[in-house]
């Protein structure tokens, strides 16, 4: 389209000069077309003025909705793929989540990602320019091919020189920019997520400081990559004006003073115009280019994952038990956490599990949740390998109340139908699971009672409060089996009743597991497993353990169980 349009500048230029020069042109159109018919040459002159201003409306229009489709398409693609990399993460295994950081797996969907889709839209306008800027060469090597070939001769070997020089550089530093914005993101998010330890520890000035090493560095790297991204385009242009003189120069050497050399500079200034601009923002765009290959990379990486399309077996509701047949199982090879244990969880029973911080309590939990296989041994649930089993078939299965349970921000009704859309909420079934955690006391006390907003992580909220909401979550997704991993223990005494009543108010109900240091939390449990370096050491029910001489009988003592 901009070929076409500055070719038409060669016979306008011509006909304006010369009465002839219309003749001729109006003599060929009528060979082309001779349905179309002039009275005189002005009037043929007017229609050839209007045909180009007609071809450079029609030329901007399409220029405009191609932009706007590139636009419109590199946007779209942009949420696609980061609903698309949303998507992998969440099917990912917990491990994964324990082996990165959340800080860089937001970096990587959203500021990677739409660098990726920033270079899609540099290549296609990088595309467009060269098609374009060819286009034009091939006018103007009709109008002059040798002028048009002097003005290559000097341009290309000094564009190639230039891009070759900078484009590796340009490449390192993107490069080194991801892993710095990697690094920057990671940390915000960790420290912003433990802003009260900073604040209690008076550590703002040591983390800022860190953060301010980080981000001085990204700047100095930025600096230079905008540097080298613009470098190339002031030597152009100036190769361009310096070929612009040689070419006329050439041109009134050749022709003289004579009426064909100004239709010929007309065309000729016309297409260096539009090439100039081509040409300096071809070279900002390849640039540009190199620096975000390693954002595509990394976009790329991520998205060429294929999902695990494991068909395994399909879990029924539980009937019978869980069981652990000598499991054995340690974190990235390295020393076992547990060795040999074999445990038995019957449904509707109620059960605790005591040992030391780092003894594999909630190593056992991870493993019933099937977050892990075990290296060794077997977990069957009636009697299925869980390790083979459909997972999707068996978390719903289960209800888990850690010590720090996720409460996000939003109301507490979603907190509690949590992953349950507004329309399928049963309001009555909201109301019983807070009364039977004990939630409804402090939920009713509040302005806008289950719509009320507790804010990030439930900042608005107590400890208990948070607790007993997590509790009451569990209950109104009604799982057969809850599990309390350490549930109470960073709570005070009147908290630590209330869910305690919770608990006690579920027996026989649901098959209930509760790992806990505080052993009145598991007075009533109808069975307890000890645990001590990763093995089995003691079972029994409360009455008969605090009778023996192992370690729960020596962790009754230390403690007052009334």
């Amino acid at each position: 389209m901009e070929s076409i349009g500055i070719a038409s500048f060669y016979p306008i230029t011509k006909m304006l000069q010369s009465a002839n020069e219309v003749n001729l042109y109006q003599e060929k159109l009528k060979e082309l077309a001779p349905f179309l018919k002039f009275k005189n040459q002005e009037e043929f002159l007017f229609f050839s003025l209007l045909t180009v201003a007609a071809l450079f409306v029609f030329k901007n229009t399409f220029l405009l909705l191609a932009g706007y489709s590139n636009i419109r398409v590199i946007t779209n693609l942009y949420c696609f793929w980061v609903n698309r990399i949303f998507k992998i993460y969440l099917d990912k295994p917990y491990s994964y989540f324990t082996e990165n950081k959340a800080g860089d797996l937001a970096q990587l969907k959203i500021l990677q990602t739409k660098k990726a889709s920033q270079a899609l839209l540099e290549l296609i306008q990088f595309l467009g320019n060269l098609t374009t800027i060819f286009g034009v060469f091939v006018v103007l090597c009709f109008m002059s091919l040798k002028a048009t070939l002097t003005i290559l001769v000097l341009m290309i070997p000094i564009y190639y020189v230039t891009f070759k020089t900078s484009r590796g550089k340009l490449y390192a530093i993107g490069n080194h920019l991801v892993k710095l914005e990697k690094q920057g993101f990671g940390m915000t998010t960790e420290i912003l997520s433990g802003v009260k330890e900073v604040k209690v520890f008076c550590a703002e000035d040591h983390f800022q400081n860190q953060i301010k090493k980080i981000w001085n560095d990204y700047s100095r790297h930025t600096i230079k990559h905008q540097f080298l991204s613009t470098l190339p385009r002031p030597v152009l242009e100036m190769i361009v004006v310096l070929a612009g003189v040689t070419t006329l120069m050439m041109f009134i050497n050749n022709f003289g003073q004579s009426t064909e050399i100004f239709s010929i500079l007309a065309t000729f200034a016309v297409g260096m115009y539009r090439v100039l601009p081509l040409v300096a923002a071809s070279s900002s765009q390849f640039m540009s280019l190199a620096a975000l290959v390693p954002a595509v990379e990394a976009v790329t990486k991520i998205l060429d994952e294929q999902p695990l399309n494991e068909k395994n077996q399909a879990l029924s509701p539980m009937i019978d038990k869980i069981e652990f047949q000598n499991v054995s199982f340690s974190y990235n090879n390295r020393e076992e956490v547990l060795k040999n244990v074999s445990l038995n969880f019957q449904k509707n029973k109620s059960y605790g599990i005591v040992g030391v911080s780092g003894s594999g309590k909630s190593t056992i939990i991870d493993l019933i949740a099937g977050f892990y296989k075990p290296q060794k041994g077997k977990i069957l649930i009636d009697g299925i390998d869980l390790g083979k089993a459909d997972k999707s078939t068996w978390l719903p299965q289960l209800g888990l109340i850690s010590q720090n349970s996720f409460i996000y921000s939003g109301t507490i009704e979603d907190n509690i139908c949590f992953g349950i859309n507004q329309e399928d909420r049963n309001q009555g079934r909201i109301r019983e699971a807070t009364r039977i955690a004990f939630a409804n006391e402090f939920i009713d006390g509040l302005p806008e009672g289950y719509q009320t907003i507790v804010g990030e992580n439930g900042v608005k909220l107590s400890g208990g409060e948070r607790q007993r909401l997590a509790i009451a979550r569990a209950i109104y997704l009604d799982p057969p089996a809850l599990i309390f991993d350490e549930a109470t223990s960073s709570l005070d005494a009147n908290s630590e009743k209330m869910i305690q009543n919770a608990i006690d108010s579920l027996q026989g109900k649901r098959t209930i597991i509760t790992v806990a240091h505080r052993l009145i939390t598991l007075a009533k449990a109808d069975y307890i497993y000890v645990i001590e370096n990763g093995k089995l050491t003691e079972e029994g029910t409360h009455e008969q353990l605090k009778n023996e001489k192992g370690l729960y009988s020596h962790l009754c003592k230390k403690q007052t169980l009334n």
